[in-house]
Order: structure tokens, then sequence, then C-alpha cells
């Protein structure tokens, strides 16, 4: 996985579900149409600017309500590559991870005014996000879950583990 990963980031609030990420009736569509209708009932804009951002930046309780792993992939099929928040739904972090996703809590990150298409850097394994020239800490990540992440998710990993290489 790349240790370090700069982009533009889309703001999110706080409190959006999982169904609002991908509503179920998009959920076995494939990946490019999931894509299409990522966070569409939030607004054609909404999704647009998910689409062009390879980072989100999010609220508390990103994720919530179900447990299904379509929105993360719908959101990974969009082009995003990492989310960083105040606090996620359990479920659903784990779903990114799965699905290929850094998910990191950085509440203090999430509180300091990031603005749509402002470039924020992810230092991996210095477990430190940049933003407007401040750091914030992050909790590290486990090298286990890099190595999924870097897989592009649990199901590659695992495949690359049964084929006896080291993902």
């Amino acid at each position: 996985m790349d240790t370090v990963i700069e982009a533009s980031a889309a703001v999110l609030g706080d409190f959006v579900s999982a169904d609002a990420i991908l509503p179920a009736r998009h959920s076995f569509l494939p990946p490019a149409e999931m894509a299409a209708n990522v966070l569409g009932d939030l607004g054609e804009q909404t999704n647009a600017r998910v689409r062009s951002h390879a980072i989100l930046v999010v609220g508390t309780a990103f994720g919530y309500g179900t447990g299904r792993e379509s929105p993360a992939r719908a959101l990974r099929a969009a082009g995003v590559k990492a989310i960083v928040g105040k606090a996620f739904a359990r479920m659903f972090f784990r779903n990114c991870l799965n699905n290929g996703i850094l998910a990191l809590e950085c509440p203090e990150l999430a509180e300091a005014g990031v603005r749509d298409g402002d470039t924020v850097t992810i230092r991996v394994n210095e477990a430190r996000i940049s933003h407007g020239g401040r750091d914030y800490a992050c909790q590290p990540v486990a090298p286990s879950v890099l190595a999924i992440v870097a897989a592009g998710g649990l199901i590659p990993y695992g495949k690359a583990l049964l084929a006896g290489g080291a993902p």
C-alpha cells in the first residue's frame, strides 16, 4: 500500500447512514453503476463531489445503520481511497477495510475546517495526517490491516495467501 496518500478531499457531515451512502436498491449493481449512485439521494452535487475526490473527511457515526458491504464497495468504485472521520459505525469501518478503503478516526482533522477540494496528506506509517500546514495524529494501523487494504480488500488478500504469495 502507498505509505503516503495525498489527494483532494470531499467533506461530509455527521450521521450519514450506510443507506444514504448507497440505498439497498442499488446494492446488486455492477461497481460502475454503484459509483454513479453513491450518495445520490443527497443530490447530484454530492455524488459528483465524492467521485472527484479520493479522500473523504466525515463527521460522527459515518456509515451507521445497515451492515451491508455495498456502501463501502460503492465508495471504492467511486475512487475513494481513504476516509478520515470523527467516528465510524463499527460495521461500516470494517466493511471499508474489507473492501480496500483505509478508514481512520481523527476527530481533530474532522473539526479543523477542511473544505471541499483541500489537499489532505495521510502518512500511513507515521500515523499522521496533514492539512493546511498542520499535522494531526491518528491511530496507527496494524500491518495486517494495511496488507488487506493494499491487496484491494479481504477477498484479494485471501486469494493471494491461498496462492502461496504474500500480498
